[in-house]
């Protein structure tokens, strides 16, 4: 039986270099894999590289275009929304997609529901790449006056969980009244650059904190700590990004979780502590400051209830 063609998307150049070498071919878009991984795993990064969704159709991404004038690429003015999948499907996406249109509102951009992919579309996109499950982005442009946006979505290796994080407590650069920097727009860099210093003085992240010196949210994830009352989170009208995992934990944990302003020096009552994202979901904090905590059973008991793959039963297949 003859194998069917691994790369009919392509044109002739650019099958020709993935044929030849797919690995020099992904590491010149920066994706670097072992020579030594099987074809079919290496077949399916290509497709995860080279194949993005946009506005309803999977297209090769030298075809990919954004218009010179749209304010997304001028102006910074997009929106933005990522998550793991499992078994294909993204997870919390309902909370994902209320998320992306309620930032888009408070940045100006009319972007209609419509064009955004539903669950079973976005499971459509990943199945057509590969089995294994990844981390979908997606993301929507204002376009300029006369000419809508663009909407387009790609998928990425999943991270490797961390088991656990160290955390600095840092100054919170992002003023509260700023959506353009705090919440999941084209300007989001500027949360992520809070961790550089954290990372030279040997932390995992940085642990933001505001001029009040309350606790807000890791530059990537969402607070929860365990003081002798009960789990809390900090306010989410105190400057930070609420997360969608952060809203599913509030909601349906098994254990009683609350909001409330958490000053710095509650740290030293702190037992047990962890971040939330929907690209990792749970990591236990062992570190804040000075401050250690053991990865403690009752954030076992939440991880093993939150945990997509753990609480299935059916791991995920790291590519």
């Amino acid at each position: 039986m003859t194998e069917p063609e691994p790369f009919p998307w392509a044109d002739d150049e650019l099958k020709a270099r993935l044929m030849k070498d797919p690995v020099a071919a992904l590491k010149e878009h920066g994706v670097t894999v072992p020579t030594t991984l099987p074809f079919e795993v290496i077949r399916d990064v290509v497709r995860m590289v080279w194949l993005m969704w946009v506005d309803g159709k999977v297209v090769p991404r030298e075809k990919f275009y954004i218009d010179p004038n749209d304010e997304g690429l001028l102006f910074g003015k997009g929106v933005w929304e990522s998550t793991r999948t499992v078994d294909g499907e993204p997870w919390l996406w309902e909370l994902h997609i209320e998320r992306l249109l309620k930032t888009a509102k408070l940045v100006g951009i009319d972007l209609d529901p419509a064009r955004l992919p539903d669950k079973y579309q976005v499971t459509d996109y990943v199945r057509g790449l590969t089995s294994a499950d990844v981390v979908i982005r997606l993301n929507a442009t204002a376009g300029r006056t006369g000419k809508p946006g663009i909407v387009w979505m790609t998928a990425a290796l999943r991270p490797y969980p961390a088991a656990s994080m160290k955390l600095q407590t840092t100054r919170n650069p992002v003023p509260k009244d700023q959506p353009y920097l705090m919440w999941k727009t084209f300007q989001y860099a500027t949360r992520l650059r809070t961790s550089q210093n954290a990372w030279k003085a040997g932390f995992d992240s940085a642990l933001l904190v505001d001029d009040d010196d309350n606790l807000l949210e890791a530059s990537h994830a969402n607070l929860f700590l365990r003081l002798p009352d009960g789990w809390a989170t900090p306010a989410a009208d105190g400057g930070l990004l609420p997360g969608t995992v952060r809203e599913h934990v509030l909601k349906h944990s098994p254990i009683p979780m609350r909001e409330q302003v958490l000053p710095k020096a509650l740290l030293a009552k702190v037992s047990e502590a962890f971040l939330t994202n929907s690209n990792l979901g749970l990591v236990p904090i062992t570190q804040i400051d000075s401050f250690n905590f053991p990865i403690g059973s009752e954030t076992q008991a939440i991880h093993r209830w939150l945990t997509p793959d753990l609480a299935t039963g059916k791991p995920m297949r790291q590519v």
